[in-house]
This record gives C-alpha cells, structure tokens and sequence, in this order.
C-alpha cells in the first residue's frame, strides 16, 4: 500500500522528510501545482535550489509531477524552522510568458510541437488534429491559444508526470475501478457552483473566405435570468459551425463544472489490472453513492494527492464525459445525457 511518503529530487539531491503536502492536476490546466511544507528542529538551512532546479516528485514511489518553483520560503523561529515551497509544472512558461509567433498551414499537432520545442516542453499527441489556417498571436501567452485550439477540436490539453503536455480526447475506456461509498470513499461532496453559468454564450467572429462576420448563440435553459457572456472567437473555425460548436462547448464544459462530485479516497493508489496505481486524471472510474441514486461511470477530472496529519489522502473531482465531447460528437454517438453503462 501507499507508503506515506513524497520525496523530491533535484540537481542530484534528493529529499523526502515532508508533512504537508497538496499535488493538483486538472485536464483544464497545462499545469500541475505542488506544494510542500516541513518544520524541523533548529535554525536549519534552506533547500539548495535555484531559479533553473528541475524538481521532480515522487509519491510511493511513482513519478507524479515535475516542477519549477514558484517560491521558496523559510520561517525561522526559536527552537524550530519551516520551508514551503510551491511550483508548477513545465508548462507554466506557456502559461506566463507573452510571445509573438505566426504560424500558417500547420496541424493543432504541428503547432503544438513547434510552441513545445521552444519552451522545452516535452509533448504527447494522441489524437487526429486538422489544419489551422492560421495561428497568429502577438504578445499573448501561449497556454491561451493553444487551449483555445484544443477545445474548438474538443480536445484535452493538460499537465504530464514528466513535466509535459499531453493532447487528446477524453478517455473512453473501461472504468479503472469502483468506489463505493461506505467501502473506498471517505467522504463526498456534491457542488452546484452556479457562478460558473450563463443564460446564453455568444460566439462572435470573422470568416475570412467568406469576408464576413460570424456569430452564433446558444442558451443554457437552466439559467431563467438575463446573465450573457459574449466571447470573440479564437482563430479556428470561425465560420458558423466553428463558432456554434465553440459556443456549445463552452456552455457544457461551464455546466459540468458547475455540478460535480468531490470525492476523498484513502491512500494516493488504486488497485488496478496492472496493480497499484497513482491516480490520474483523464481516467473513468465507477462511483456508487446509494443514498444520492449515483451509480455510473464518471471522467476523473482533477486529481489531488495530499499529505497531512490525517495520512495520505486523495481527493478527486468527477464530471461526465460528454460535457467535454461537444454536442456534435455527443449527437453522433446517440448520447446527450452522459455515460450510463
């Protein structure tokens, strides 16, 4: 079973006597976050890192993220003294830089590739990407456009173990495992975030073989108020249909969003075919809560490992699959209503 224990390693060195500690990954972001935190006896001495330390950390054993720092802290008191620190995957320079770069004629594949090449961050590509015209951005951060692409192709792009990227849809194999509630789940929450839905997206453009405007709107009929959100559409299929299919994405990713299950779960590791496993996200797991009439199939889509005095736990946030397919894969397959099997 789990040990209880992360270690990191960096620059040859290698530490492992940490208390607390939170390690995130969402299929929304193009990073993972970490953060670590141990008080020792004594004045001690910082961690020996630097602004270009490679941190890679290790939960039972298995690698889980690769980050550089954020911030390092040390609070020094009498008898004692803590360091935190806390850092991002890879990708976080996707994500923070601005940059200027104008691509043409290339695959969602190819421009990945050549954004990653320049950041130095590893890629992984599991999915058929088309052509994009044209991929233009001026002073503008990366991670935006990038995701932006992703998601008009109904994609995922998110954070690796090694510090990379991965692009691909959304897992559709067998659940890993089950978790019921009473056996493998400690506790649950049910989240009905409201804030995070609009009454109607609208989806305006330019399409440039045409040399007209573009737009379309869709509504979410659960929203019976006056609440809008209008969006310019990225440079990807901005014709009609480009921008229907964006608007409608938007409209089920903010709803799965919204309504979602939170499960806490002992250990960092399930039992799978290939034996004991970290949690991932982009996996499907089985959930069975009896007393909310839950019992389907549900896509991890955030993972958090975390350390504390309570032991190892883990904590996973659950929406249907389809709300990241788009209406139109969704249509095509005979299933608007999310997995029942």
């Amino acid at each position: 079973m789990d040990e209880g224990k992360i270690d990191i390693r960096f620059d040859g060195k290698r530490y492992l006597y940490w208390q607390d500690a939170e390690i995130r990954a969402s299929v929304d972001d193009l990073c993972a976050q970490a953060r670590l935190s141990v008080t020792l006896p004594g004045h001690g001495a910082t961690l020996p890192v630097t602004p270009n330390s490679v941190i890679e950390i290790f939960i039972a054993k298995t690698l889980v993220a690769t980050v550089r720092l954020d911030s390092l802290s040390r609070r020094v008191g009498k008898d004692s003294h803590e360091i935190h620190l806390a850092g991002r995957s890879l990708a976080r320079e996707l994500v923070d830089s601005q940059y200027s770069k104008v691509l043409s004629g290339l695959t969602l594949e190819d421009i990945a590739k050549t954004l990653c090449e320049d950041f130095k961050v590893p890629l992984v590509v599991k999915a058929e990407t088309v052509e994009v015209p044209e991929f233009a951005m001026q002073c503008e951060s990366p991670a935006g456009e990038l995701i932006n692409a992703a998601r008009t192709l109904n994609l995922l792009l998110y954070a690796l173990p090694n510090g990379g990227l991965m692009l691909t849809e959304p897992d559709e194999a067998a659940p890993v495992t089950s978790l019921i509630y009473g056996v493998h789940i400690l506790d649950y929450e049910v989240v009905d975030e409201y804030r995070l839905r609009f009454s109607e997206y609208c989806l305006k453009g330019y399409d440039t073989e045409d040399d007209e405007a573009t737009s379309a709107e869709v509504k979410d009929s659960g929203i019976g108020y006056f609440r809008p959100m209008h969006i310019s559409a990225d440079r990807y299929g901005q014709n009609v249909g480009g921008c229907e299919r964006r608007a409608q994405l938007e409209r089920d990713r903010r709803a799965a969003r919204a309504h979602r299950i939170e499960i806490t779960v002992q250990g960092w590791r399930f039992q799978g075919t290939d034996g004991f496993q970290v949690w991932q996200i982009n996996t499907r797991v089985r959930v069975v809560i009896p007393q909310e009439g839950i019992n389907e199939v549900f896509l991890i889509g955030e993972v958090a490992l975390m350390l504390s005095s309570r032991g190892a736990l883990t904590r996973l946030t659950l929406m249907r699959r389809d709300a990241f397919l788009g209406i139109e894969k969704n249509r095509k397959k005979g299933n608007t209503e999310g997995d029942e099997e």
